[in-house]
């Protein structure tokens, strides 16, 4: 049987698209990162890696610091719109869980260790400030209104302070005490931060 034109178009592999070629990149990031660290990694080389072409990732992501800022959140679970369960500490354990489980990760643990490492690189700098920025104004944002609109935390609690302390206590007892991110940790952990945004008298 003869094969037209139109049907030779059709059967040809379509380029990925949406989530798929999303994941794709964003793994490939990750371990770009892992292997060369933020200022080696190059577009066209995760491109290669993803088995992406890299126009398509340079009309997603303007910038390497933008493609390795989405990379990082959605491995480190804060993709997307936050689902808040009508109890702040159970949400804050949660996602402080997600967290643990890329930091402590094979590859997590590189791609952070090689972003550390390169602290006094302006754009590492700007991409870690950039990052905090956002968490206030994301998903987590509306997670604490609600939470203050419960009564769970006064207002004018500061959302960022809480935020920056669960992860550098996560960041630190992996990286400097190099312990175990455990569940009963996380939890302790969410406690300490939250009696201390809910009693600011009592920690003076």
């Amino acid at each position: 049987m003869k094969v037209t034109r139109g049907q030779k178009r059709a059967d040809r592999t379509p380029k990925p698209r949406g989530s798929s070629f999303v994941r794709k990149v964003h793994a490939a990031v990750i371990e770009q990162l892992a292997a060369v660290g933020f200022e080696r990694l190059g577009i066209p080389d995760v491109a290669v890696r993803a088995g992406v072409n890299k126009t398509s990732i340079y009309r997603r992501w303007s910038t390497k610091a933008d493609l390795v800022r989405a990379a990082l959140e959605v491995s480190m679970g804060k993709g997307g719109a936050a689902i808040s369960t009508g109890e702040l500490r159970r949400d804050l354990i949660t996602a402080a869980g997600l967290a643990a489980t890329f930091v402590q990760s094979p590859l997590g643990t590189a791609a952070l260790r090689m972003l550390l490492a390169e602290g006094a690189n302006r754009d590492v700098r700007e991409l870690a400030a950039s990052m905090l920025k956002q968490q206030e104004t994301d998903g987590p944002r509306e997670l604490f209104d609600l939470a203050i609109s419960r009564g769970e935390l006064p207002p004018g609690a500061d959302i960022q302070l809480i935020l920056s302390t669960v992860a550098g206590a996560l960041m630190h007892r992996v990286f400097v005490e190099q312990k175990k991110l455990t569940g009963a940790y996380i939890a302790r952990l969410v406690d300490l931060v939250l009696y201390g945004a809910c009693n600011r008298k009592a920690v003076r």
